[in-house]
C-alpha cells in the first residue's frame, strides 16, 4: 500500500511539473511542445542537449550550425605541410533569422581525413583552401568560422537581431591560403582572424580566469536572472568600456552596458548596441539551456518586443480591464484609420489596373506582331491626331491579298504602312515590301504623292533596351532614302510618347517627322546647338559652357540630348566671372539648371 501511494504521489509531481508523464509499461513520454514560429533561433556550436530544453519550451530552433571544429594534423617532419579545408557550417539564410546564439568554447578535436581536405573531391564550405605547416599539430578553423559569421550577420542590413554569445579566452590564428599549380603549394599572404571576429569590433581587455562575479545591471528582470546562475559562471575574458570625449573628460559610451564584474571590478559580461544587432556577452554558464530558456521567456520578451510577438509573459496587459488612459480612443482612431486606408489602397489598385488598360497599346507595340500589333499602332496613330487612320485588312478574309497594313489620307497625299513584329532584324526584303505597295498606290492614283513607311517591332522577345537600336544596316537606311521611305521602331514610337507628353516635341512635329525619308529620328525641331558642357558641378546641376553670338536667360528652356534622347530644363541661374546676371550672348558661363545632367551631354536652346 506504502508502495502504491508513493507511486501516485510520483505521478502527481510530475504532472504537476509539467515535465514527463509515466505511463504503466514504465515509457517516459515528453508532451509535445506548440512552437510559436518567433523568434527564429539559429544555434551554432550549443550542445544539443540545451537545444532540447530550448526546443521543449516552445522556442523555434530552425537550425544549427557550427564555426568549425579543430583538426589533429599529421605535420610530422619539416616541409611536411598539410591542405586543410575550413568546416565551419552555417545556414545560407541567417539573415533571416531573429536570434543567434554561440559558443564560442568548443574544444571537439577530430581526426584528420585526407579525402575530406581534398578541393577535387570535396568543396567545403568555402573557396579556400589552407596550408597547415610543421610543427602545428592541431589546425584550428574557428576563428575564420566567426569572421564568415560576421560576413552573414553583415547581409541583416536594417533588421533587428538578438546575438547571445558565450565568451572564451580571445586568441588571434594565422592562416595561409594555398592554391594548387602542377602538384606543388604556392603560398600566398598570410592573413588573421580572432575567434571575436563574429562581430566587426568588441572592447576586448585582459584574458582573466575566475568564478566569482557579481552582476550590475539595472534592469530588474535581467538582474534577478543573472544572479540565479551566479554560482554555475566560469569567465576567461574581460572587457573595457569605451568613452568619449565630452566637456573635458571621458564619458563611458551609453551603447556598451556592463552586466557582471569581477572582484577586481573587471567587466566579465557586457550588452552592447550595434546598430541593429543587440549582442549580449555571457560568460560561460554551466547549465546553458536552463540559463537560456529563462533568459528567452522571462527577460528578453520584456527588452526586444519585436522580436518575441508570440510571448505570453505580459499577455495580461492587452486585456481591456488593464488598458491605459486614451487607449480605447486611440484604437478607435487606428480602426478608422485603416479602413480608411484600405478603401484608398484598392480605389488606387483600381486605377492602376485602369492605366494599364488605357496605355496597354504602348507595350503591345513593344511585344507584339500581326493584327494586335496593327491595332495598338493604329491607337498610337490616332493619339498622334493623323485623321482617316484606316486598317486595311480589316474585314478581309483569309484568302484575299494583303497589301499594306494602314492607311492615311493626308493633305497632300497618302500614307501608306507596314508593320511588322519579328524576332530578329529586319531583311532587305522586309525593309522594301512597302516601296512596292507605295509604287502600286501612285500608279492608282495616278500622281506621286504617296508616302511610304515601315514600322518594326525588332527582337521582340527582348527587352528594348537590350535590343540592336537601330535595327537597321547603313545599307538598307541608304536605300531607304533613294526610294523616299521611311524606316522607324516601335521603341522609338514609345519613346516619341513620352517627349510629347514631356513637351519635347509637339505632336504635329511628330507626324511630319514621320513622312521623312531614310530612319526616321524624333529630335525637337528649330534648336540651336549651344555647346557640350566642359565642367559639371552641384551633382550635375551646375555646368559650364562657352557660348558665342547666342543669347542665354535666366528662365530659358534648353533641351539635353544624350544617347540620343531629349529632356528639357530650365536655366535658374548665371553667373559670369562669379557674379549673377541675368543674361548673356558670349564667354565662358556657369549655369545652374533645375534638374541634373550627366556628363558628355549636348545642350540645346529652341528657337522661337
Amino acid at each position: 500500500m506504502l508502495k502504491e501511494i508513493a507511486s501516485l504521489f510520483s505521478h502527481k509531481e510530475k504532472k504537476q511539473n509539467v515535465e514527463e508523464i509515466r505511463i504503466e509499461n514504465d515509457v517516459d513520454i515528453k508532451p509535445t511542445p506548440t512552437i510559436n514560429p518567433k523568434p527564429r533561433i539559429c544555434c551554432i556550436d550549443i550542445e544539443q542537449k540545451d537545444i532540447d530544453c530550448l526546443k521543449q519550451s516552445g522556442l523555434n530552433i530552425e537550425s544549427t550550425g557550427t564555426l568549425g571544429t579543430k583538426v589533429k594534423v599529421p605535420n610530422k617532419t619539416v616541409g611536411n605541410n598539410i591542405e586543410v579545408l575550413p568546416n565551419h557550417e552555417l545556414p545560407n539564410n541567417l539573415h533571416e533569422y531573429d536570434i543567434t546564439i554561440l559558443d564560442l568554447n568548443n574544444e571537439t578535436l577530430k581526426e584528420y581525413v585526407e579525402a575530406e581536405h581534398t578541393r577535387i573531391s570535396h568543396t567545403g564550405m568555402s573557396g579556400i583552401s589552407l596550408l597547415s605547416i610543421y610543427p602545428e599539430t592541431v589546425f584550428n578553423p574557428r576563428p575564420f568560422g566567426s569572421y564568415i559569421l560576421r560576413n552573414e550577420l553583415d547581409k541583416l542590413e536594417d533588421k533587428k537581431h538578438l546575438i547571445i554569445c558565450f565568451a572564451t579566452k580571445k586568441y588571434d590564428v594565422d592562416y595561409q591560403p594555398i592554391k594548387i599549380e602542377t602538384n606543388r603549394y604556392d603560398s600566398n599572404k598570410v592573413f588573421k582572424h580572432n575567434i571575436f571576429d563574429f562581430q566587426s569590433w568588441s572592447p576586448l581587455a585582459d584574458s582573466k580566469e575566475g568564478t566569482e562575479v557579481s552582476v550590475c545591471v539595472k534592469n530588474e528582470e535581467l538582474n534577478n536572472c543573472l544572479n540565479k546562475y551566479i554560482n554555475e559562471i566560469t569567465y576567461s575574458q574581460t572587457f573595457y568600456h569605451p568613452t568619449n570625449y565630452d566637456n573635458g573628460k571621458d564619458t563611458p559610451m551609453s551603447e556598451y552596458v556592463p552586466l557582471m564584474r569581477n572582484m577586481s571590478n573587471d567587466i566579465v559580461s557586457m550588452m552592447i548596441l550595434d546598430g541593429n544587432k543587440t549582442i549580449f556577452h555571457f560568460p560561460q554558464v554551466e547549465d546553458k539551456g536552463k540559463f537560456l530558456k529563462e533568459f528567452l521567456i522571462q527577460v528578453a520578451p520584456s527588452l526586444f518586443e519585436d522580436l518575441f510577438p508570440y510571448s505570453t509573459a505580459f499577455k495580461w496587459k492587452n486585456d481591456d480591464n488593464y488598458w491605459l488612459p486614451q487607449h480605447k480612443i486611440l484604437l478607435t482612431e487606428k480602426e478608422l484609420l485603416e479602413t480608411g486606408y484600405k478603401q484608398k489602397i484598392t480605389e488606387k489598385h483600381q486605377e492602376i489596373e485602369d492605366n494599364k488598360q488605357k496605355y496597354s497599346f504602348l507595350h503591345d507595340m513593344l511585344t507584339e506582331s500581326g493584327d494586335k500589333l496593327v491595332k495598338a499602332i493604329i491607337i498610337f496613330l490616332n493619339w498622334l491626331e493623323f485623321d482617316n487612320v484606316r486598317d486595311v485588312d480589316a474585314g478581309k478574309n483569309e484568302d484575299a491579298i494583303l497589301e499594306e497594313d494602314i492607311q492615311i489620307e493626308l493633305d497632300d497625299g497618302l500614307l501608306v504602312i507596314e508593320c511588322k513584329g519579328i524576332g530578329g532584324t529586319s531583311k532587305d526584303s522586309e525593309c522594301s515590301q512597302v516601296y512596292k505597295i507605295k509604287n502600286r498606290r501612285c500608279k492608282e492614283r495616278g500622281k506621286f504623292d504617296v508616302y511610304a513607311l515601315y514600322i518594326v517591332n525588332h527582337q521582340r522577345f527582348l527587352p528594348p533596351l537590350n535590343r540592336k537600336n537601330p535595327p537597321f544596316t547603313e545599307h538598307q537606311i541608304q536605300d531607304a532614302k533613294h526610294d523616299e521611305r521611311g524606316l522607324v521602331t516601335t521603341w522609338q514610337l514609345f519613346n516619341l510618347y513620352h517627349n510629347i507628353e514631356n513637351g519635347i516635341l509637339s505632336k504635329e512635329e511628330a507626324r511630319k517627322l514621320l513622312l521623312e525619308y531614310g530612319l526616321v529620328k524624333f529630335k525637337p525641331q528649330n534648336r540651336t546647338y549651344i555647346d557640350e558642357p566642359k565642367e559639371i558641378f552641384g551633382d550635375g546641376e551646375v555646368c559650364i559652357v562657352n557660348i558665342e553670338n547666342i543669347e542665354l536667360s535666366v528662365g530659358d528652356t534648353l533641351f539635353v540630348e544624350k544617347n540620343d534622347k531629349f529632356e528639357k530644363v530650365i536655366i535658374e541661374d548665371i553667373q559670369l566671372n562669379g557674379k549673377s546676371i541675368e543674361k548673356a550672348n558670349k564667354g565662358e558661363l556657369g549655369l545652374k539648371l533645375n534638374k541634373a545632367i550627366k556628363k558628355k551631354s549636348k545642350l540645346y536652346k529652341k528657337r522661337v
